[in-house]
């Protein structure tokens, strides 16, 4: 039965080649739009170069805080990224974590000239921890660690692209220096670089981040620094969530008021959930708008395929009269239109995938999406099948249901 399938759908694509090729134009559109979606998504919440332990991380979202107790009216509201001070006290004596990084989730823009050539050095300073929690490549040298940072030594690690372009050749660029803010800076490691979508670990320039210009040490709740908690493993999330909160609320109690603010809240998860965080709207709303926007993606090419079946279908009336005559079951026509809808979907769903490492090349010579991972892998391909199939079937199934109800009769008029 499933053969017959397969060789009437043969000859039915075969026999309206400008109707074949509409079809696989819109599914295969519809579902590369889809699939790239699904590669960012699964590159955010998935390891990737360089955070390689993401299923251990945990990150520290906006910092909020109240002059009153939140939901009281007339209330000061305060919300961004956190300050050194802050952190240091809640985050870097915790006991749960196997261990804790500070470091400017955005990097810090400074333009500056070096043998006549302007250069744009985006900075992060971050600690010693910062590079075992990350797993940087390094094309050459090494990391600065923990002690070079608290003895606040000049010293930097620079990406690849920014020593080639500066010495020519990145492994040259060791033991270099640089002059950055009026100090010279020793050139120590040289590291692979990384996706300006990952803004945890994108800059050219690493800097210990107590040779900063800011006072970091000064007493204030909002700054420019975020953590990274790195966990012994997955299950103890929720203990170090509870440990955290202890470290809240004895912060509330030993250095409240800060900032004219008396109450504080922050929260620690995957980077999913700290976009939301960040996001304008509550988590509910955004997965709504998510999902409206994946329906809405998904109806329109569906609605605009089951109009084309439909005119397929009515094309082939005399066909549907002539075999129900001999005794053919609905449910045989129905499932030979769905079976006809489903292996259509499956060769746009392949020149989807086709389409999708194509644009996901470009956008990384382009530098929008990561020089390492974002291509397709075995989530990704599983993630477009189920695509596939779920497109296929709702085009599918309303004109295989339509068309099984006709008469006889009706079907043979034509």
């Amino acid at each position: 039965m499933f053969e017959n399938y397969l060789k009437i759908t043969w000859k039915v694509l075969k026999r309206n080649k400008l109707f074949t090729f509409i079809s696989l134009f819109g599914i295969s559109l519809t579902l590369t739009i889809l699939i790239v979606g699904a590669s960012f998504y699964d590159y955010f919440t998935k390891s990737n170069y360089p955070v390689y332990k993401q299923a251990r991380i945990l990150y520290t979202s906006q910092l909020e805080s109240w002059h009153k107790p939140p939901g009281e009216k007339d209330n000061s509201y305060g919300s961004s990224t956190s300050s050194y001070y802050f952190l240091n006290k809640c985050f870097g004596n915790l006991e749960i974590p196997e261990m804790v990084t500070f470091y400017n989730m955005m990097p810090r823009q400074l333009p500056v000239f070096i043998n006549s050539q302007k250069h744009a050095l985006l900075i992060k300073y971050c600690d010693g921890n910062y590079w075992h929690i990350l797993d940087f490549k390094f094309i050459s040298g090494r990391p600065f660690n923990q002690k070079e940072n608290d003895n606040a030594e000049k010293v930097m690690v620079i990406a690849e692209s920014l020593a080639t372009n500066i010495f020519g050749d990145a492994s040259s660029a060791i033991g270099k220096a640089l002059k950055v803010d009026d100090n010279s800076f020793k050139i120590i490691g040289v590291v692979k670089d990384v996706s300006a979508t990952n803004m945890d670990a994108y800059a050219n320039v690493y800097f210990p981040f107590t040779t900063s210009l800011e006072n970091i040490y000064e007493k204030k709740l909002h700054g420019a620094y975020s953590a990274m908690l790195l966990a012994h493993k997955k299950s103890d999330f929720e203990a170090i969530e509870k440990e955290i909160s202890k470290s809240l609320k004895l912060f509330e109690k030993t250095e409240m008021p800060l900032d004219y603010r008396n109450y504080i809240n922050i929260e620690v998860g995957d980077p999913l959930t700290r976009f939301i965080k960040f996001s304008p709207v509550e988590p509910s709303v955004f997965f709504a708008l998510l999902y409206t926007i994946i329906f809405i993606i998904m109806l329109i090419p569906s609605l605009n395929l089951i109009n084309l079946n439909v005119n397929r279908i009515n094309e082939r009336l005399g066909e549907i009269g002539i075999r129900k005559s001999f005794g053919a079951r609905r449910t045989v026509l129905i499932w030979q239109f769905i079976v006809e809808n489903l292996i259509l979907t499956l060769f746009g769903g392949i020149m989807a995938f086709a389409l999708t490492y194509i644009v996901l090349i470009i956008l990384r010579s382009k530098g929008i999406v990561p020089s390492e991972g974002m291509l397709l892998n075995y989530r990704i391909l599983f993630t477009g099948l189920i695509f596939c199939f779920l497109f296929g079937f709702i085009a599918g199934v309303l004109p295989a249901y339509r068309m099984s109800r006709l008469q006889i009769v009706q079907s043979l008029k034509n």
